[in-house]
């Protein structure tokens, strides 16, 4: 078969594909936004539109003849082009019936925890209050109480996950593999042997760190907070719903949501915009079309997404603090981590040397994103609300001491979410509590809450919402980050650790024209290997975090 019939088929392909997928993307962020029943119905069934174009035999045998004798294809663009259409339609070779009642049962469980607000004395609280408590109240009893009534969300997901993990499971074996996870790392291009070498070399030199952290660091000052002994330490003593991110109390002389009291959502937004348009980049245009605060029924996370393949319409779900209230710091990180996503949608969507069907962000997406949260901590930053030199200086001194406790807390926390669903889809009969648990006291070091059985994991937003080996683009994102921080502060000639984008115009022009533009014209390692010269590897990690004295300055000797 010649390129010209390649051509030819995926041209018939995307007209019909490329209606549905923006019907599906326009009709999701509608629900995302407002909750309407309606609109998710509609969104399922666009779901199933996709997932039943996607099952077309004659379609899928056509781009796999394509895809076996892809090596004889010149044309590298084209070539890609069939690698991913072959990829979309592979998990969807099985019996139509099966995928229309997988889509409405992950619609159901999308509702479910979309719809859940734990109610606590007589109180019901949306996600920004329990967030807020959690940081805040020192009473154990009441974050106990918060914490677990926010848990249990778990109990009303659970009939309908079972049933989506043994339908994907089902679907996978129709297909010739072990399980979903299997099917799902060939669908999104992730060597599965790769991916657990990569979480068993992250296991082995993170845990005598992170123990030595938790045991002389986080636990006794966590103590100290609440007034109970170390070991009287529960889950919810540790200021955020999983332990996936840093106790900020832990840090007594630093008070970074300090730098934002007294200034609304707005201004913070405001600040945001002209940080990235001191790059050159244009963020004010994504703001205006974006939803930014919660309401009654929105989706209470956030995320960036684009709602068709065309510039300028790459939008951000956000969930803000209403002016006059102030966001806090982890706010603002959010804030700058989900619109790097957008402005990589945008370069993405820019490109008009990119054919369409590759105008998609990569896995590695996430290291970018993280490393622009990075930038919510420079002094310049800082500066920009009023905090002094001097002042920014010594806060820096600070963040430093907390980007090590937090790499080290969020990777033992994707190791968590990784062995859960690896183990979870090997044997979806087995209690979802007890393996939940089993893996936190492996990985986190922390314990189960004397007879307490609930399905905890369930509580995650991406367990139950998002397909399985998501979770490995933070972890990969969070060690590649490393990686780009070096290959950016190359170019502006500032060090990794302290770099400031403001005002690189250069540098943002390099990002929207070039380094973020590709798509998926690579396959992410293939990517990874062309801009920073190397495989995945933990050396550059190693070398900002594991090799930086900073453990020294948290506990001396």
């Amino acid at each position: 078969m010649s390129e010209q019939e390649a051509h030819k088929l995926l041209d018939s392909y995307l007209a019909l594909f490329l209606p549905l997928e923006e019907e599906m993307s326009q009709k999701w962020y509608a629900y995302a936004v407002s909750g309407d029943k309606e609109l998710s119905q509609q969104t399922t069934e666009a779901e199933f539109q996709l997932r039943k174009l996607h099952s077309d035999k004659k379609y899928f045998s056509e781009f796999r003849q394509f895809y076996e004798g892809r090596t004889n294809i010149r044309e590298r663009k084209l070539r890609r082009e069939i690698e991913l259409a072959y990829l979309r339609y592979l998990p969807n070779q099985v019996d139509p019936t099966k995928l229309e009642k997988l889509t409405i049962l992950e619609g159901r469980l999308r509702e479910l925890a979309n719809d859940y607000r734990p109610t606590v004395e007589g109180k019901r609280l949306g996600p920004d209050e329990v967030s807020r408590i959690l940081v805040e109240n020192t009473d154990s009893l009441y974050l106990e109480k918060v914490w677990k009534e926010q848990t249990r969300v778990g109990e009303v997901l659970e009939e309908d996950y079972r049933q989506v993990v043994s339908l994907r499971n089902e679907i996978a074996r129709d297909l010739g593999f072990s399980n979903f996870i299997e099917l799902s790392a060939v669908a999104t291009e992730l060597d599965l042997k790769q991916i657990n070498r990569f979480y068993d070399d992250l296991e082995k030199k993170t845990t005598q760190p992170f123990q030595k952290l938790k045991t002389k660091f986080l636990d006794p000052k966590l103590a100290k907070r609440y007034n109970i002994k170390t070991n009287e330490l529960f889950p919810w003593h540790y200021q955020n719903q999983y332990f996936q991110d840093v106790p900020s109390a832990v840090f007594e002389k630093l008070h970074l949501d300090d730098v934002y009291k007294g200034k609304d959502s707005h201004v913070v937004v405001a600040k945001t915009s002209d940080f990235f348009a001191s790059m050159g980049i244009d963020v004010a245009s994504i703001i205006k079309r974006s939803s930014l605060f919660p309401k009654e029924g929105k989706n209470p996370h956030a995320f960036a997404t684009m709602l068709k393949r065309e510039p300028g319409s790459s939008v951000l779900l956000m969930n803000l603090p209403h002016p006059p209230k102030s966001p806090s710091a982890r706010d603002v990180a959010v804030l700058f981590h989900e619109l790097a996503h957008d402005i990589h949608y945008e370069a993405v969507l820019q490109n008009k040397k990119l054919p369409v069907s590759l105008k998609e962000l990569p896995l590695l997406t996430e290291a970018n994103s993280i490393l622009f949260e990075s930038q919510t901590r420079t002094p310049e930053w800082l500066m920009s609300f009023g905090v002094s030199r001097k002042e920014a200086n010594e806060i820096i001194q600070q963040v430093k001491l907390r980007q090590y406790v937090e790499e080290l807390v969020f990777l033992r926390f994707a190791c968590v979410m990784h062995a859960f669903e690896a183990r979870f889809y090997a044997d979806p009969s087995q209690d979802i509590g007890y393996l939940w648990w089993e893996c936190k006291e492996r990985y986190q070091f922390l314990k189960r809450p004397q007879g307490w059985k609930n399905p905890d994991a369930l509580a995650k937003y991406h367990i139950p919402n998002v397909p399985p080996l998501y979770y490995p683009y933070y972890a990969i994102g969070h060690i590649a980050n490393a990686e780009f921080a070096e290959l950016f502060s190359r170019r502006i000639d500032q060090d990794p650790q302290t770099a400031s984008y403001y005002h690189q115009k250069e540098l943002g022009t390099w990002l929207m024209t070039d380094f973020l533009a590709q798509g998926q014209l690579y396959r992410w390692d293939e990517y990874l290997e062309k801009t920073t010269g190397h495989s995945l590897s933990l050396d550059a990690w190693e070398r900002c975090y594991l090799q930086s004295h900073v453990e020294e300055q948290l506990f001396p000797l």
